[in-house]
């Protein structure tokens, strides 16, 4: 079994508050910010909730500067190029880039807070495991909710 994980949220909103709660049961040290970008020191994954663009780039590349060891964005598609330019345009690497999980989670086809949660943590969880085989949402082309019309998706982060 591995070691327990310490988890750091950025952002609010209903999958911020679904992370905090299912970590508990998996005895994770979770801290959470909403809108300061800074990474406390000593932290095993990194989760961007927010999609505020003075945050959400900021908090991965603090996370990329401390070696964070996971870090997942959540997003669309079009919130996750808007992020790569910043985050390219600000002294992060492409080699650095291709470690960040964005979209996030495994591909379950979670579509409400509580299940994208799930799949965030189980990405995590994946990761740590070294089992990178699994179907990240990040993997796959295209949509990331594709039984819905384009526009149709609501996000429910922060």
């Amino acid at each position: 079994m591995a070691d327990p994980c310490t988890l750091h949220v950025v952002g609010d909103g209903p999958v911020a508050e679904a992370l905090v709660a299912l970590a508990a049961p998996l005895g994770w040290s979770v801290t959470t910010a909403t809108d300061d970008p800074t990474v406390p020191g000593g932290v095993d994954a990194l989760v961007v909730t927010s999609h505020h663009e003075g945050v959400d780039g900021p908090a991965i590349r603090a996370g990329l500067d401390a070696g964070t060891a996971y870090i997942g964005g959540m997003g669309s598609r079009r919130t996750q190029e808007r992020r790569r330019s910043w985050l390219l345009g600000d002294g992060v690497t492409l080699e650095q880039l291709a470690t960040v999980h964005a979209p996030i989670g495994l591909d379950i086809g979670a579509n409400a807070p509580g299940e994208i949660a799930v799949a965030i943590l189980a990405e995590v969880i994946a990761t740590r495991a070294g089992r990178t085989d699994l179907g990240s949402v990040s993997d796959r082309e295209g949509p990331i909710h594709p039984e819905l019309a384009p526009g149709d998706a609501y996000c429910p982060g922060g």
